[in-house]
């Protein structure tokens, strides 16, 4: 049994926007419509119960769904970062398995694919549902581990899908497929659209040998596969990572998003412009095409590569084959795939008409659970959680000179640093409220 990819493909957004335009400042208790079956944010295990809930219901929990476990995969990543820190390896790679599965469960749901344990379907664009997985009967169809990954796979290297998310992943609110017909203009990237979702790092096909590693980590005795990293190391990957997602202009990331511009824009340099030096063609001649604020992120130079050639180490580990994966490589590309997941969510939430304010309710009460501000004190801007993270950054850097002897002289040395930067969800906060 497999996705059947024409029906997956013909999912449509267009009623999770609209459905996601009744949340304005409401708890996640009263999303859901009056009387709703699913209060628990889950469908039934059979179809035939699934489909006595009406067509409009299922959608209500597929558009829900994006965003949620949006935010939930960074709490994931979260817990990924702090089992990291804590050196323990397996469980960072069991739960940043987590993260990249929330990820792929929330960009599926973005473009109207609900996954619910079994019950799999494609919301159409005249609001009705329909299977995606071809098995007869009432039985359930695939799990969500194989449903994701197949799913995911399936549609980002059909031209259409790879086109709807360079379409709905935006930066400095100009989207990526805006981007590349500035510098080739009137050129049909639908051909060359799942390559360059490559290009953002997003090599869907790993998910589904990281589950296998996430087994690993999960049931098999951890004293048989020792798992090891110094903790310079440990620092290095952490610095690398705040610095990436510390908040910018709008909800996205300028440190980040520019190389993953870069790198989608030397996709189509090659494809486009097969033995041409970039200096010699469109990126150069036509660089004064991009947006301001574009240019205002990525100088030429930059887009070149004469200026910051390397990727940042994040983007690197992301791309890493390592077999079997290591820990932060693992964790690296949950951050990429939940930077994908939050930039169709944010570009959903604004086609829908809702403003981070208005969605405080939710996400105060996360920050509130978390720790991150007393309910009476609560932040004006969720942006203002980075001053946290900075102070954080300085003590971690701080306790890492000399090289510590052991984990527990580096956590003696910062006692207050080194928790505050696994708390991955502040990047998910200052993104949704900005």
């Amino acid at each position: 049994m497999s996705v059947d990819a024409n029906k997956l493909l013909a999912a449509d957004r267009s009623h999770i926007v609209s459905t996601l335009s009744t949340i304005s400042g409401k708890e996640p208790a009263a999303w859901l419509s009056a009387a709703h079956p699913g209060t628990d944010g889950q469908l039934p295990n059979t179809w035939k119960k699934a489909n006595a809930w009406t067509a409009s219901q299922r959608v209500e929990l597929v558009a829900f769904a994006g965003p949620t476990h949006c935010i939930d995969g960074w709490s994931y990543a979260s817990r990924a970062l702090a089992a990291f820190v804590a050196g323990d390896f397996h469980a960072a790679r069991h739960l940043a398995y987590y993260a990249q599965l929330r990820a792929g469960l929330s960009i599926l749901a973005g473009v109207g694919v609900g996954v619910f344990n079994g019950i799999n379907f494609a919301v159409l664009s005249n609001g009705v549902t329909e299977r995606i997985d071809p098995k007869a009967g009432d039985r359930s169809g695939l799990g969500t581990h194989v449903m994701v990954w197949e799913g995911l796979d399936r549609w980002s290297q059909s031209s259409a899908g790879a086109e709807i998310f360079l379409k709905l992943i935006k930066i400095r609110n100009y989207n990526v497929r805006e981007c590349l017909d500035f510098i080739w203009p009137g050129s049909n990237s639908l051909a060359v659209a799942s390559q360059l979702v490559g290009a953002w790092g997003l090599d869907l096909k790993r998910g589904k040998d990281e589950h296998k590693y996430r087994k690993v980590s999960s049931y098999v005795p951890q004293a048989f596969n020792n798992l090891q990293c110094p903790p310079v190391d440990v620092s290095s990957f952490l610095s690398s990572i705040w610095r990436l997602f510390e908040p910018s202009a709008g909800p996205g990331f300028d440190a980040l998003d520019r190389f993953l511009l870069r790198a989608a824009l030397h996709k189509q340099h090659e494809i486009l412009e097969p033995g041409v030096a970039l200096a010699s063609g469109g990126l150069d001649t036509r660089y004064d095409s991009l947006p301001d604020p574009i240019r205002a992120i990525a100088s030429k130079a930059f887009l070149l590569g004469v200026a910051e050639p390397e990727e940042p180490l994040v983007v690197r580990l992301a791309r890493a084959q390592t077999a079997p994966a290591a820990a932060h490589e693992m964790i690296a590309r949950s951050l990429l795939l939940l930077r994908a997941a939050l930039a169709i969510t944010n570009s959903n939430l604004s086609d829908a008409g809702i403003s981070g304010a208005t969605l405080r309710p939710w996400l105060n009460s996360l920050a509130v659970q978390r720790g991150f501000f007393q309910p009476a004190a609560m932040l004006d801007h969720m942006a203002d959680l980075w001053t946290d993270v900075e102070l954080a950054l300085e003590d971690m850097d701080a306790a890492g000179e000399p090289i510590p002897g052991s984990l527990h002289e580096w956590f003696s040395r910062s006692p207050i640093g080194i928790p505050t930067v696994s708390e991955a969800e502040r990047i998910g906060l200052w993104s949704l409220c900005a």
